[in-house]
């Protein structure tokens, strides 16, 4: 293939993702893995180690090989995971392996004709914008690798995650309630993981969608209402205390309570934060993506903690994960860190810390919402996707910057935020959010108010507003 017919290879909010055998395939692979290789080379003065991990999807073991076998090639030394793991695992295992960086081939909640290539920095969490603009600068110059041959060693990146899980939760406490939970790993790379951490405990653990399988069983891996419907039924049939979901690479949460409803991020990350707060009487900076809320932001001005609203995409939470006193960090896809663990977020970690609330408080997670909706108000959240829009993303936002509406919904805007999509602030702290992904050819549109009727009138308004543009 001639070098200009070689497609252009970005990295998005979390890594490179495309379409298996279209774009990703292994030429590609290679090319993103040389580039690599190249920029641990010129950094460092000695060879690079190189934690690399991969997913269920299809061919993610043989993807994760052919990344590997370049790099070794090339004078690093790569562990590679001896099965699939989830992509906080392969994170904890770069931390604990003390890797330079670390690659996991994974396309998260993706449809399962994608697959990706992610870079973690040593610190475990997405490589910074630095990293990636510079790996891309080297793809496209197709800079070739140097270096005598390194080795490439399985290991048990399983094990190394599990070790690093247990000091972060009170896995004793779990262990001697008798919570009954639904766990549902959506056919992922998450699957077995609570049942190793929680084996010989009087925990009951009802398991759905356990196996590996690369198209999902026809799910689309992504923990949000549309598709656990299953996992609300498995709650309710068995009369489980939650139910608990991860994606597709292990880093995201759903959670359902123990009336088979689920629960938004905008319910979820209120209820991690106000059990830290209040119940474990710990403090810290609590810092969240644009689009994930009111609530959160009223638990910590109540308990006078410092608060912070950030872009999308939990790099930016990271960041302030690895440079301030994070207490915990959350985005709206149901991606929640703390600062007591990795600057990362953690399906599982999260699965478990619902656990605790429950075994700790001893209350329903229906009481414990009903406890922060009389203190804080009530969130009516939805999100609607429109695929393939065809309108440059700078383009889609100057469009509604040039025509900002002065009401919505018949109600006044007071506020309008321009520095991830485009975010109406409006007079009774409902807001409606327009925002291109960063990962899809999507359009997003989001919005919360404090009844489901209000938050529908609202997001009627941006979907027509968004219609009338692709």
């Amino acid at each position: 293939m001639n070098k200009s017919h070689k497609p252009k290879i970005s990295f998005g909010t979390d890594g490179w993702r495309a379409v298996i055998a279209e774009e990703f395939t292994f030429e590609n692979v290679r090319r993103v893995s040389r580039a690599v290789s190249v920029f641990l080379n010129n950094k460092l003065q000695r060879a690079p180690q190189v934690a690399v991990g991969y997913d269920t999807r299809f061919a993610s073991k043989a993807f994760a090989e052919a990344c590997a076998e370049v790099l070794s090639s090339t004078g690093c030394s790569v562990a590679i995971a001896e099965r699939f793991v989830s992509t906080p695992a392969l994170s904890a295992a770069t931390v604990a392996l003390k890797a330079d960086l670390g690659i996991m081939i994974s396309a998260s909640h993706n449809p399962c004709n994608y697959n990706g290539f992610k870079i973690k920095s040593p610190e475990g969490c997405s490589a910074p914008k630095t990293v990636t603009n510079e790996i891309e600068r080297l793809i496209e110059a197709e800079a070739m690798p140097e270096g005598r041959a390194g080795k490439i060693i399985k290991t048990d990146i399983t094990g190394l995650y599990l070790k690093a899980l247990k000091p972060a939760v009170d896995i004793n406490l779990i262990k001697k309630s008798h919570l009954n939970l639904a766990i549902d790993p959506m056919y992922g790379a998450a699957s077995g993981y609570m049942e190793k951490l929680l084996s010989g405990g009087k925990c009951r653990l009802v398991n759905i969608h356990s196996s590996s399988d690369p198209l999902f069983g026809g799910l689309h891996p992504e923990p949000i209402d549309s598709n656990l419907s299953e996992l609300k039924s498995a709650v309710k049939r068995n009369g489980a205390d939650a139910g608990l979901a991860t994606d597709g690479d292990g880093d995201r949460i759903g959670v359902v309570d123990e009336k088979g409803r689920y629960l938004t991020p905008h319910q979820v990350f209120p209820l991690l934060l106000y059990y830290l707060v209040k119940y474990k009487k710990l403090r810290g900076k609590v810092v969240q993506a644009i689009s994930l809320g009111y609530v959160s932001e009223r638990i910590a001005r109540d308990f006078g903690l410092p608060f912070e609203e950030v872009p999308i995409g939990f790099k930016y939470i990271a960041e302030k994960i690895m440079t301030e006193d994070i207490l915990i960090g959350g985005e709206e896809s149901g991606g929640y860190g703390f600062g007591n663990f990795l600057p990362e977020r953690d399906g599982v970690l999260n699965s478990l810390v619902i656990a605790e609330i429950l075994a700790s408080t001893g209350k329903s997670l229906s009481n414990l919402l009903s406890e922060i909706e009389k203190k804080y108000g009530s969130s009516a959240y939805l999100r609607t996707d429109f695929r393939n829009p065809g309108i440059e993303k700078n383009a889609f936002v100057s469009v509604f910057k040039e025509k900002a509406p002065s009401k919505i919904a018949g109600l006044k805007v007071k506020q309008i935020k321009d520095y991830d999509g485009i975010e109406f602030i409006l007079e009774d702290d409902s807001w409606l959010l327009l925002r291109p992904s960063g990962t899809e050819p999507v359009i997003r549109v989001y919005c919360e108010s404090d009844n489901m009727q209000k938050t529908r009138k609202i997001i009627s308004w941006g979907q027509n507003a968004v219609s009338k543009l692709i």
